[in-house]
């Protein structure tokens, strides 16, 4: 190795660890307030997207309002997985990791009883999610 790999290869293990020593740490009330307020707009966007499309499938048939429904309901799920992961910042470090899996659990847990919605409205047990 050269000595400017070397150099090149210095400066990019300390970016690195540089970004890694924010991983973890807790955010002040202000900052996670803020960032929950984003994800609380951005999720309710997102619904509201949802919803429109779902209106428009309307006088479709039945698999492609089921698979309308199942969009606004993960879109919902998201959201709210993104929220309470932000709330989860001003936690320390090993109750933040925690909270976190928390809020992907409920998320999985969501989205697995609007596949469940999906495929009953689909009368088979083995629908596919659409495509989002």
């Amino acid at each position: 190795m050269t000595k400017t790999q070397s150099s090149w290869t210095l400066a990019l293990a300390a970016i690195g660890m540089i970004a890694l020593a924010g991983c973890g740490q807790r955010e002040s009330a202000n900052e996670t307030a803020t960032d929950v307020a984003e994800e609380r707009q951005d999720a309710q966007q997102n619904v509201a997207e949802e919803k429109r499309e779902a209106a428009d499938t309307a006088t479709e048939g039945a698999e492609d309002r089921a698979a309308a429904e199942y969009d606004v309901a993960v879109a919902q799920a998201d959201g709210q997985r993104k929220i309470a992961k932000e709330k989860c910042e001003t936690l320390a470090s090993d109750a933040q990791s925690a909270c976190k899996d928390q809020a992907d659990a409920t998320y999985e847990s969501a989205k697995a009883t609007a596949q469940a919605s999906l495929d009953a409205a689909k009368g088979s047990g083995s629908a596919v999610p659409p495509a989002n």
